[in-house]
């Protein structure tokens, strides 16, 4: 991928990223709060009935799309690095203030709609747990990069998830299902290939690539085959979504550059700004369909209505809370940046 064209020291802006976290964020919506509902009704009682409603079923894999935004989180904090080494102070502040705010008013908005707080373990707010503390071990990692580089730190990683996973719970079917101490082993491996991913595209020449919709089918068939095998095997998410994570990661490695070449819709990117905001608040959008609405139009229209309730409180929100809390952390970062050395005077 190429700089900034303007010739600044600031990395470009990499085109269709907030796209594919809109649509990792719809996936964890529909996961969720329900798919399109194009077989309601539907009953199995014959063979083909029942392979449409097995296979609709398992379509919708709101985790797998968990282990996208890992990739891609890896990818967002690592790629600023290729071009300017981070002032560790100015860093922190920027990425606990975006993240923590939004996240503190998340848990209030849910606790005012009804939605008990259980903690960020055993709530759909664990992954936040986890980017938390791999920002905080950012500079570690760039250290270890820096000695011994991505590969070794990559191979590391899966082992120790490996070892969490046999030692503590080989037969765990949830993702999130080690507790807080030890979740951000099992997807630290995922969120490292995101930053292995900032290197490969970074010279990587935009252009479109043919079999573009073979890797999507791929992501999607491996996400759906995951989820069969969570609910329909005693092979858990901890096995399957780390070993996706390579898929993902051969994915965007053709995706980006594809995108880069494309013409991305303006829609998409749109909302793409607020994907952090639906991950955040379509649970507390819900709970208030549910409880305040109370008419029946039918399966498509009420559906289409949560949807769209969805993205308004989602909507909503990023503009009350977090766009603020990005500007915010944005002028705080600023402050703490140091300032150009003065000029030696001249004789």
């Amino acid at each position: 991928m190429s700089r900034d064209e303007r010739g600044t020291n600031e990395p470009a802006r990499i085109a269709g990223l907030d796209t594919l976290r809109f649509f990792a964020a719809a996936m964890v919506v529909l996961s969720h709060l329900g798919p399109p509902p194009l077989l309601a009704g539907l009953e199995r009682t014959n063979r083909v009935a029942w392979f449409l409603s097995a296979s609709y079923g398992v379509a919708w894999n709101g985790p797998a799309a968990v282990i996208v935004f890992f990739v891609i989180s890896g990818l967002c904090i690592h790629w600023p690095t290729l071009t300017r080494r981070p002032h560790w102070p100015e860093y922190f502040v920027r990425r606990y203030v975006r993240i923590g705010i939004p996240l503190l008013a998340s848990i209030a908005l849910s606790s005012a709609v009804g939605i008990p707080y259980v903690g960020l373990s055993a709530s759909i707010l664990w992954s936040l747990q986890c980017e938390l503390i791999y920002y905080t071990l950012y500079p570690l990692l760039l250290a270890l990069r820096d000695r011994f580089g991505w590969r070794p730190l990559l191979a590391g990683s899966f082992a120790l998830a490996t070892a969490v996973i046999v030692l503590v719970d080989p037969r765990a079917l949830p993702y999130p299902a080690y507790g807080w101490a030890l979740q951000w082993v099992i997807g630290l491996p995922c969120w490292l290939l995101g930053c292995l991913l900032a290197e490969r595209i970074q010279e990587r020449p935009a252009r479109t690539n043919p079999r573009i919709w073979a890797f999507r089918l791929a992501v999607w068939l491996a996400s759906a085959g995951a989820l069969a095998l969570r609910f329909h095997s005693p092979i858990g998410y901890p096995w399957t979504l780390n070993a996706f994570s390579l898929l993902v990661y051969a994915w965007l490695l053709v995706e980006i550059p594809h995108l880069a070449a494309s013409r991305v819709p303006r829609f998409s990117e749109r909302l793409g700004l607020f994907s952090y905001s639906l991950y955040l608040v379509h649970l507390a959008a819900w709970e208030l369909f549910k409880k305040y609405y109370r008419l029946n139009l039918g399966y498509f229209v009420d559906w289409a209505l949560l949807m769209a309730l969805s993205l308004g409180v989602a909507y909503v929100f990023f503009l009350v809370c977090e766009d603020p809390s990005q500007k915010l952390a944005r002028r705080l970062a600023k402050s703490l940046r140091p300032k150009p050395a003065a000029p030696l005077p001249t004789a």
